[in-house]
């Protein structure tokens, strides 16, 4: 199941369980749940719903806060000939991480999927008892290298130049 959000003026395609980027949400704040609006549903059986009436009854999508963070910097170099004016900035934009938690289509709701559990392994009966061996130390140095370089050949010597 995904559905298209609209939120900061972007259009988002989301799936439950994935993490998004939006604009800064300066009013939510770690841990809090975020709703926004759906522009279409697709449900997994191949369902989808686009009617703006329809979805503002049925449809909802709920995320929650990861974090704030920033994005990446842009560098802003101002530059005139022959006069010598450079201006050097940068800017680096605030945004929200945001893990969408479920999508609802009337009494359809999405979740994402469990995540798997790792399955412990019995170990066999004779090495229950022996303690697990230490892993070796990595040596501080560092190691030659397994191949040696080829030998030089030397440069033919150039004649002499004729006399006359």
């Amino acid at each position: 199941m995904y559905a298209i959000i609209r939120t900061g003026g972007h259009q988002e395609k989301v799936s439950p369980g994935e993490q998004i980027t939006v604009d800064f949400l300066n009013k939510q704040s770690v841990g809090d749940t975020v709703n926004f609006k759906a522009l279409l549903v697709s449900a997994d059986d191949g369902t989808v719903v686009s009617d703006h009436k329809e979805l503002e009854e049925k449809a909802g999508v709920t995320g929650t806060v990861v974090q704030h963070i920033k994005a990446d910097k842009v560098d802003v170099f101002q530059y005139r000939n022959k006069t010598g004016y450079r201006r050097h900035t940068g800017h680096r934009q605030p945004m929200t991480l945001v893990e969408i938690t479920e999508i609802r289509l009337g009494d359809l709701i999405g979740t994402p999927p469990p995540t798997p559990e790792p399955a412990e392994q019995p170990a066999p009966e004779g090495e229950a008892a022996a303690p697990a061996a230490k892993p070796k130390a990595k040596s501080a140095g560092r190691k030659a290298s397994p191949r040696k370089a080829a030998p030089k050949k030397a440069a033919p010597k150039k004649a002499a130049p004729k006399k006359k």
